[in-house]
């Protein structure tokens, strides 16, 4: 009778989606980007303008943002243009879904 090996853990390239998606909302920089982002989409220059963050650290975490999949780019000849994937803004509340079904809903004020 063949042993069963035991599962391998997974990569942290093969780590759940959805909870690299909740992780992203854990910092502060990246709740101001996104509320930043929640009026519409912007360049790194616009987002750190309003953020007060230095442009470097605005482009590490919107590169996080990006790959949970939180944040899409588009390109506009030079510029990168940063929109929040799933975005539904109700009054003064945003709600963010992902693709897999999982929602936040984080206040505007």
């Amino acid at each position: 009778m063949a042993k069963k090996s035991a599962p391998k853990p997974k990569s942290k390239a093969q780590a759940d989606p959805q909870a690299e998606w909740i992780a992203a909302f854990g910092e502060p920089t990246r709740l101001a980007l996104i509320g930043a982002l929640a009026k519409g989409a912007q360049t790194v220059t616009n987002l750190a303008r309003e953020t007060g963050a230095e442009m470097v650290n605005v482009s590490h975490h919107l590169k996080i943002m990006r790959d949970a999949e939180l944040v899409t780019t588009e390109k506009d000849g030079r510029y990168v243009i940063y929109s929040l994937v799933g975005a539904t803004v109700k009054g003064t509340t945003l709600e963010l879904a992902h693709s897999t079904g999982a929602k936040v809903a984080l206040p505007l004020e």
